[in-house]
């Protein structure tokens, strides 16, 4: 009753902790170099699974399976299935331009590959950073927070529990964090990434609120957002180009925040 009762109470709180529980046990192989680093993705996954842990402590098979039909809303039109696609396209783009136009060195166009060699990356980034993280932060949390604060406020929340779940990344030798956490210092690292984040969170709320609560489209945005970063490899000049990325994203959801407003993040009912 008591675990039940501290998930109602502080649901955000829950699934941070219990994701933070099982992050550790499903990089463990790769940390013990029984893996390739490439399946630290595997680490995404504890996100979903604390989502699903939390609803049953809270409400049982019922909880369970209503948040799992949220990975089954996909009737939601054909412009939000674009927006989640190619959106996030846009800030990425914006940032390599505007990096190589304050750099002064010309962006190589030509050292791209085939667009359609994105699909791969896109597919898995989709199942595991989306599917694996958004059944926790979007399909768990957001709607339990949202029935006690606004939608600015829940964002808010998830956001810097999802951007302090990304810390042992920040650890991890050898990984992209790890190295500019050596590069720069712990601290700017982090509150980089970090507005990064909660940035996003506010992209995936709006997508989440607009789209009937569906985890799908929350999970092929952001998969979408970390492909099209791989894609153009926005940290392949230095960091030009991903401080650039997080202003860009900042000013998306800045604007998405004044023309949906901050209560509901939607034009619908809410």
């Amino acid at each position: 009753m008591a675990a039940t009762e501290f998930v109602k109470q502080h649901p955000a709180l829950a699934l941070f902790l219990v994701a933070v529980a099982f992050g550790p046990a499903l990089v463990a192989p790769v940390l013990a170099e029984w893996l390739s680093p490439k399946f630290l993705q595997l680490g995404a996954l504890s996100a979903s699974l604390a989502g699903l842990v939390v609803a049953a402590v809270e409400g049982g098979k019922p909880a369970v399976r209503e948040l799992l039909s949220r990975g089954k809303i996909w009737r939601v039109g054909g412009r939000w299935w674009l927006t989640a696609l190619v959106l996030p396209l846009v800030p990425v783009l914006l940032a390599v331009v505007v990096a190589g136009i304050y750099t002064g060195q010309p962006v190589d166009w030509a050292g791209l590959g085939p667009l359609y060699s994105v699909i791969p990356s896109l597919t898995l980034l989709i199942v595991f950073a989306g599917l694996g993280e958004e059944f926790g932060w979007r399909g768990f949390a957001l709607p339990r927070l949202r029935t006690r604060h606004s939608a600015l406020i829940a964002t808010l929340i998830i956001g810097g529990f999802h951007a302090l779940w990304h810390i042992p990344l920040f650890l991890v030798k050898g990984e992209p964090y790890n190295i500019l956490a050596q590069q720069i210092g712990f601290l700017p690292a982090f509150l980089g990434y970090a507005t990064l984040v909660v940035a996003l969170s506010f992209q995936m709320t709006w997508i989440f609120a607009n789209t009937g609560g569906s985890v799908l489209l929350a999970a092929v945005y952001h998969g979408a957002g970390n492909a099209w970063a791989g894609y153009f490899a926005v940290d392949r000049g230095g960091l030009a180009a991903p401080v650039a990325m997080v202003v860009m994203h900042v000013i998306v959801s800045i604007i998405l925040v004044l023309f949906y407003g901050p209560k509901t993040l939607t034009r619908a009912v809410p």
